[in-house]
């Protein structure tokens, strides 16, 4: 409440002021006439020291100045008189004239102090009532501020004031009583509660759906039933009669139809993305609305049978920030969509899309690790392949290492004792035997070690070109050549991928069984040809040789299987063959036919720039080399 302030009152004028002024004003104004100028009238008036009484506004003083005034001139006129008897009758009507002017002055200065002081006095009654109305307008500005208070607990408790309503009626009693503005203020208070308790039923409703929603993104175990879900949710938030929700995605030119929920259904489920709704929506990656179909021809909108959609609202699906589809609301009826309507259908996609991202990196992830597993598998077994065929040849290349040095051993010492008995020929036998047994110690090393490297080393593949490779071959060993072996070679084979020293290792090993293997006294003859089919090549080695017996063919490619004692050899040179193949991703095997030698073949991919296969395939070439030394620094055949 502001402070009440009511107007002081008028202050009495000052004796001694209103006294120093009467004195002045009478001295100065009698010196003036009666003094300096006593024998003329002069034009200043008396009434100028009187308009000094609305500055001190002292009627005493008003009254006394006039009066002193009044004297003054008639002391004055009554000299002049004296002095001049013809124009007295003129002087005096001057005296009587300042004598009225004097009065007159003096009654309108008094009238207006009268005036100011009423004025005065109405002032003040108006400050005591503006003062009075400021307190009641702050009085109401207080009762205002109670009223808006209860105002706002009402609301509040509008729910306790349903149940307490005999108690709400005693308060509207009393508050009609204090004003009618509250009545009704209290009638709107109840219509806002009663559309409250109406919106919060919608959205209690919403939210129940939107937790459905929520929940098929969560719990669809597949990226269908996910998609079905959310458009079951959709159709039930967009609340159009006859609406129809559909996901469709694009796929190259075609538009494909995921999922839909509603009726009537959709029957085409792939159609042209070129003129399309989607095709508009993706290409400015918003959402997009057509209140009428009828009135855009231009779009090809799909209809379901014995009816037809008549506007359609639609957001784009996004995947890692590019349009992958598009999320569709279809009506029966034309008409605007509203901005609710707007804001589900965009959250939902923008849900949808998440759920869409989650899910198919799972797959990927998923994909992944068992690619993964299945490649620790393969590495795992492909190991343990490796240990035990390790493990077996260390063992076996112990084992067979030391008959050799047995043998050396043995004759060593009993070429120690010819010695003694001086028998030269037994001598030369001994050592001719130590030296064979050093050489097949030396094969058994270097094919060890070849296997020993082609098992541990990665294979570089290239193309490499197999005729040429053969003909080197042949052209390098003299016993490949003649008059020791026959080795026709066909013209034209084919560009192969594979490592070239890889494919030196296994041909030359084939080569060299082939002519190893024969009877004794019979000219070896070999054929190598070859056959495309599915891009691999297959590579023949047909010889006329002994043949291999059936109940060995199974253990033809392990290390240090041999057939019999009769031919020299360690047993690793189609082991060999076996590995190096299959480090190129390729395969060898063997078939014999009865009386016709032994046909080995090994499979191997084609180059990726291989020529095609010549049709001339049957012709052949021999290749005929004079007799050469072993070279000590190439692989050759064991």
């Amino acid at each position: 409440m502001g402070q009440e302030h009511s107007p002081s009152p008028e202050r009495r004028p000052s004796f001694l002021i209103s006294l120093a002024l009467f004195a002045v004003a009478m001295a100065a104004m009698a010196w003036l006439k009666l003094s300096l100028l006593p024998e003329r009238y002069v034009s200043l008036s008396y009434v100028l020291p009187l308009l000094l009484c609305l500055w001190h506004k002292d009627r005493r003083l008003l009254w006394s100045m006039a009066v002193g005034f009044s004297a003054i001139s008639a002391l004055k006129t009554v000299e002049m008189l004296a002095g001049r008897v013809g124009t007295a009758p003129f002087d005096v009507l001057r005296w009587l004239m300042e004598l009225m002017n004097i009065g007159v002055v003096a009654v309108t200065i008094h009238l207006v102090l009268n005036l100011t002081g009423r004025l005065r006095g109405k002032n003040a009654e108006m400050a005591r009532a503006n003062s009075e109305l400021t307190a009641q307008r702050e009085e109401i500005a207080g009762q205002n501020a109670e009223l808006q208070a209860q105002s706002e607990e009402l609301t509040q408790q509008n729910e306790e004031l349903q149940q307490q309503g005999e108690e709400l009626a005693r308060q509207n009693e009393e508050l009609l009583q204090q004003a009618e503005e509250l009545d009704r203020q209290s009638e709107e208070l109840q219509t806002q509660a009663r559309e409250l308790q109406a919106a919060n039923q919608e959205l209690n409703h919403r939210q129940s759906m939107l937790q459905t929603l929520l929940g098929s993104l969560g719990g669809a175990p597949d990226e269908h039933q996910m998609l079905e879900r959310v458009c079951q949710a959709l159709v039930a938030l967009i609340g159009q009669p006859g609406a129809v929700a559909a996901m469709l995605e694009r796929v190259g030119d075609e538009l494909v139809l995921r999922t839909q929920s509603g009726s009537p259904k959709l029957t085409d489920v792939r159609r042209p993305f070129a003129r399309s709704f989607a095709a508009l929506v993706l290409e400015h990656n918003r959402t997009a609305f057509v209140d009428d179909l009828l009135a855009r021809p231009d779009l090809v909108v799909p209809q379901p049978a014995g009816c037809a959609f008549r506007s359609v609202l639609a957001a784009p699906l996004r995947l890692d920030g590019k349009p992958l589809g598009v999320v569709k609301i279809y009506a029966a009826a034309p008409g605007t969509w509203t901005g609710e309507q707007f804001r589900i259908i965009e959250w939902v996609a923008a849900q949808c899309s998440l759920a869409l991202k989650i899910m198919r990196l799972q797959e990927s992830v998923a994909h992944a690790n068992r690619t993964l597993e299945e490649q620790v598998r393969e590495r795992t077994a492909s190991l343990q392949d490796l240990v035990n065929e390790l493990e077996h040849f260390s063992y076996t290349i112990t084992h067979d290492m030391r008959a050799p040095l047995r043998a050396i051993r043995g004759f060593a010492g009993t070429l120690e004792g010819l010695l003694q008995t001086d028998e030269p020929g037994e001598v030369k036998d001994c050592l001719e035997r130590i030296t064979r047994s050093a050489r097949r110690m030396d094969r058994l090393i270097t094919d060890a070690l070849n296997y020993s490297k082609a098992v541990r080393q990665e294979l570089s593949l290239s193309p490499v070109d197999a005729g040429e490779l053969l003909r080197g071959i042949v052209e390098s060993y003299p016993d490949l050549q003649p008059p020791k072996a026959r080795i026709r070679i066909e013209a034209a084979l084919p560009r192969i991928l594979a490592n070239e020293a890889g494919l030196t290792q296994c041909f030359s090993n084939l080569l060299d069984n082939a002519v190893k293997f024969v009877q004794p006294g019979k000219l070896p003859e070999v054929r190598v040809r070859s056959e495309v089919r599915d891009g691999v090549a297959r590579f023949w080695f047909e010889d006329n040789g002994i043949g291999i017996p059936e109940a060995f063919r199974p253990r033809l490619f392990q290390m240090f299987q041999r057939a019999g004692k009769t031919y020299e050899g360690t047993g690793i040179g189609l082991a060999l063959v076996r590995k190096v193949a299959e480090r190129m991703g390729g395969r060898v095997g063997v078939e014999c036919p009865p009386a016709t030698g032994s046909r080995f073949w090994v499979d191997l991919k084609l180059a990726a720039a291989s020529a095609e296969h010549d049709a001339e395939a049957g012709q052949s070439a021999q290749t005929s080399c004079g007799q050469a030394n072993h070279d000590p620094g190439r692989s050759g055949p064991h």
